[in-house]
This record gives C-alpha cells, sequence and structure tokens, in this order.
C-alpha cells in the first residue's frame, strides 16, 4: 500500500505575518520540515502544494517534492486538487492531507491511522476529545471524489463523503499554530523564520523550546478547520 502525504502550503498566512512553511518549528526545522519528517517516519511519500511566496519555500526545502497550485487564490479545494492529482499520478492508494501549520502532530498517529486505511471506504479522520483532526486519510477512490468535488471550499466537499472517526490521543491533531499568539503560547517567543538550510545543525541557543501541545488537549488548543491561510 502506497501512501502519499498531501502537506498544504499555498495559503497567505495574513495573520502569522511570515509563510507557514517558512516558520521555525523545533531544532530549526521549519513546520514544513518537521511535517515531512513525521509522515516519512510513518513511511508515507511527502509532497507539499505551494502557492504564495512559492519561491522561498523552494529555496528553503531543496530536495522536496513541491507542487504548484496555480489557483491557490480561488479557495482551499483547488490547493487541495492539485495535491491529489501529483499524488494519484503517483500511484498513491491511500492520500493523507494536512494543514502545515500543524506540526505537532506525532509520527506513531500517522502509523495507527494507515493501519486501518485499507478497511475505508472513503475517509477516515482522526479526533481528539470529540473535536474533528487532521490529517484527512482517503482511499484512492475518497481522493478521487474529492478530485473531482465542485466548489472552491473543502467541508462541503467532504460532507458529502463517508467519513469514519477515529479517536486517538495525539492532541497534535487538532493544534492549529496559526496566529502569533499560539506560537508565543507554544514556543516562548514571536513567530520567526526557520534558519537557511546551509545553517541547520549549528548550535542556537535561542531555539524554541519543544511544545508542550499536551496542555493544550483540555480545550484550549486551537482546533484545525480546513485553513490553510
Amino acid at each position: 500500500m502506497k501512501a502519499v502525504a498531501i502537506i498544504l502550503a499555498a495559503g497567505e498566512a495574513r495573520r502569522m505575518g511570515h509563510p507557514k512553511a517558512l516558520i521555525e518549528h523545533e531544532g530549526g526545522k521549519s513546520f514544513l520540515q518537521s511535517l515531512a519528517s513525521t509522515f516519512g517516519k510513518a513511511g508515507s511519500m511527502v509532497l507539499g502544494v505551494v502557492g504564495k511566496d512559492s519561491e522561498a519555500v523552494r529555496e528553503q526545502h531543496p530536495g522536496m517534492e513541491l507542487v504548484e497550485a496555480e489557483r491557490w487564490q480561488e479557495g482551499p479545494l483547488l490547493s487541495i486538487k492539485a495535491g491529489l492529482d501529483a499524488a494519484l499520478e503517483a500511484g498513491a492508494d491511500v492520500v493523507l492531507l494536512h494543514p502545515v501549520d500543524m506540526p505537532a502532530l506525532r509520527a506513531s498517529t500517522l502509523k495507527s491511522l494507515l493501519k486501518m486505511a485499507g478497511d475505508v471506504d472513503e475517509l477516515l479522520r482522526p479526533e481528539f476529545e470529540g473535536a474533528p483532526g487532521w490529517p484527512l486519510v482517503l482511499s484512492r477512490s475518497g481522493a478521487e471524489r474529492l478530485r473531482a468535488a465542485e466548489g472552491q471550499q473543502l467541508e462541503p466537499a467532504l460532507a458529502t463523503m463517508k467519513v469514519r472517526r477515529v479517536p486517538v490521543k495525539d492532541p497534535g491533531v487538532v493544534v492549529n499554530i496559526n496566529t502569533p499568539e499560539t506560537y508565543e503560547r507554544l514556543f516562548g517567543t514571536q513567530p520567526r523564520l526557520a534558519p537557511p538550510p546551509k545553517r541547520r545543525g549549528t548550535k542556537r541557543g535561542t531555539a524554541p523550546a519543544t511544545s508542550n501541545v499536551a496542555e493544550l488537549g483540555g480545550g484550549s488548543a486551537p482546533m484545525a478547520a480546513a485553513s490553510e491561510e
């Protein structure tokens, strides 16, 4: 079973002030790098979908497979379709959709979800304490159906699909780091860009500490919708 993860990073990120794909997460890694590593550990191929600031994202992530969403301004579903085209062309049996501003996801959670993916008709979605989370795990038929959906927004398209909800113990499936206030609460500093590739691995005394997302699981965590803005 070939799994392909699509990390959605095409939005404008107006509230954060920096492209979310480039913001520093942990250990000098960007949000996008951190997620690519997590999905890779779970055995998934990784595609990033870029739009706004695509040139800067490509420069920061040499060697990563990035897909251009030429119509990213027309709504998130158009960016998702750009990723789905690439994933299905690559022969994906399972497609995982995940926003770039949710980098706290655990690889162990992904492995558990992928074990269930073979029994899913169209869509599997994790939930934490009753709140719907990410990634969306699509069978190939589910991915094809989503790719054929009309409109510009994701949620109306999902409402027509067969969804299996799976409770998980990972708050990372719902924690959305999409505002400066949330970032500062987690890391103790204002959002900032990850260091350039050539500087990674060097010692930096002011790198953000590991985010304690577990303490956000009790209802104070920003819940992720279908936003990649």
